[in-house]
């Protein structure tokens, strides 16, 4: 397996647990970080072919609305039943998709560990956790990459159009999965692309504007934290050009507005409060 681009910190703190890989641990870290990536690539580290666990709907693989259910999570246990001299890792994608139910059969697995048994836990929103879980695993955050390995990654995957760079750069901001999927995507980009102009709306457009771009986006939460996450990072940007207090308080409300809708709140009743 290809060595993924990692953080430097990152990516020491990840190699000495590998020395001594722990019975569990997550790794944490924002979608587009290459969580997925990286807990291969410490399976690989290890000579183990890994078992994949990922969310299911109907009985089937399902990424976009999946859940892991206490049902995934009973296949698990009998499947970690079995004796093997040999070194096994359950790597649990995803790990936020676990039902209530499912991240407490879970805890049965963490508090009777079999030997050579492993599991990682892959998850960019570790607070839908139960304490319980997080308190019992090794938390391996990944950061962001720097922008010399950001450009060294836009190299090796071959693009040279300069504005399209540099738009890529601003868009990714660190994060190796998300600019691989900007490069390989023609349609994704441009939907990136937009999504960022229709931040920058909602950061300086009138309140009519704003108000036409909530009723756009007020059924995608997805796409809405998209543009949340886009809007903090242009004001990020600004700030470290002319710091201002105002800028501040306005990551602030953008940053709550996340916080609410990510955790299920009404989009548009959320967007409007942030704007009004």
């Amino acid at each position: 397996m290809k060595k993924p681009i990692i953080n430097p910190i990152s990516e020491k703190i990840l190699l000495a647990s590998v020395d001594n890989l722990p019975q569990s641990l997550i790794l944490s870290g924002e979608s587009g970080v290459g969580l997925s990536t990286i807990s291969m690539y410490i399976a690989y580290l290890c000579d183990t072919e890994p078992i994949i666990i990922l969310p299911e709907k109907d009985e089937k693989i399902d990424l976009d609305r999946g859940i892991i259910s206490i049902d995934i999570i009973r296949r698990l246990y009998n499947d970690t039943k079995t004796k093997t001299t040999k070194k096994r890792i359950f790597i649990i994608d995803y790990a936020q998709r676990m039902t209530h139910q499912a991240q407490n059969a879970f805890l049965k697995l963490l508090e009777e560990p079999n030997s050579g048994i492993h599991f990682i836990l892959v998850s960019d929103s570790t607070s839908k956790l139960l304490p319980t879980i997080t308190s019992r695993v090794q938390n391996i955050p990944i950061k962001q990459i720097n922008d010399s390995q950001s450009i060294e990654l836009l190299n090796l995957l071959g693009e040279k159009n300069e504005k399209k760079r540099s738009q890529m750069l601003f868009i990714a901001n660190g994060l190796p999965a998300e600019l691989t999927r900007l490069s390989s995507d023609g349609e994704y980009f441009e939907k990136r692309v937009n999504m960022v102009r229709d931040a920058r709306e909602l950061l300086r457009g009138d309140l009519y504007s704003k108000l036409l771009l909530i009723q756009l986006y007020k059924d995608d939460r997805q796409s809405v934290l998209l543009l949340l996450n886009d809007s903090v990072n242009i004001l990020q940007k600004s700030f470290v050009e002319n710091p201002k207090n105002e800028t501040i308080k306005h990551i602030d409300s953008l940053l709550m507005a996340y916080q609410r809708i990510e955790a299920n709140g009404n989009i548009r009743l959320c967007l409007t409060q942030m704007v009004i």
